[in-house]
């Protein structure tokens, strides 16, 4: 194994999902393609690389992979515990950080979490890493609009790379979220009303939320999906 994942892992005191070090042996968690360092130019230099052979959640909603040689690096929202412990590995654009959660480990797969940085809570948003990826590459195309197609012509060349991004991740997810991921993604857009208390609206997509909570409440199944607790001690 890397020098970078046995730090980690030493760092922790457990072992690293196999998927994620598969990901990392595989060049699949390299999104800067020059050793994890930002680069000032990456849209111009380094994403048209990327295009390629999509990695790991490229395109997610709202993620961004934490370079495996800068997790030490990241301050925990949550401080590590007898009852915690979380392994950073991705953030929102707002600085909430996605974990791998060791402490509901079930058959040696870790739950992914989401903690907020500004609120004393975290939610479980699937019970393993290849769910999470799938769920995420799901939940890409539940809402398509102007910053989706930002830097594409129309929404054809967005579904273009989408399709790569299905092709590169099938070596690691099940066959029947393989299947599922393609014929999702050659859905024709359409135009769904969305009806809140107070106000309606209207969004272009592939896949509603209604669509997609019923696909993962029939393909990840779990227990704990959806829970949210607090990772701090309740004050006095």
């Amino acid at each position: 194994m890397d020098s970078t994942l046995r730090a980690i892992e030493a760092h922790f005191q457990v072992p690293l999902p196999a998927l994620y070090v598969q990901l990392y042996q595989d060049g699949m968690l390299d999104w800067f393609l020059d050793g994890g360092i930002p680069n000032p130019n990456w849209y111009r230099d380094i994403y048209p690389r990327l295009r390629q052979r999509p990695p790991v959640l490229l395109y997610a909603p709202d993620f961004e992979l934490i370079a495996p040689e800068q997790v030490l690096e990241q301050d925990l929202i949550c401080e590590p515990s007898p009852d915690h412990l979380f392994i950073p590995f991705g953030t929102t654009g707002a600085g909430d950080l996605y974990c791998f959660y060791p402490t509901l480990a079930e058959n040696g797969q870790y739950p992914v979490t989401l903690t907020w940085h500004d609120e004393d809570k975290t939610e479980v948003l699937a019970p393993s890493l290849d769910a999470f990826i799938f769920r995420e590459m799901l939940a890409k195309v539940t809402a398509i609009d102007e910053y989706s197609l930002e830097g594409y012509s129309d929404f054809e060349a967005l579904r273009q790379d989408l399709l790569l991004a299905a092709d590169s991740i099938r070596p690691y997810l099940k066959p029947a979220w393989n299947n599922i991921l393609d014929t999702v993604y050659r859905l024709p857009l359409r135009t769904e009303t969305v009806v809140l208390p107070r106000t309606q609206y209207t969004i272009q997509c592939l896949l509603t939320e209604a669509e997609l909570q019923e696909i993962l409440a029939k393909e990840m199944p779990f227990t704990y999906a959806g829970h949210t607790f607090s990772c701090h001690p309740k004050q006095l």
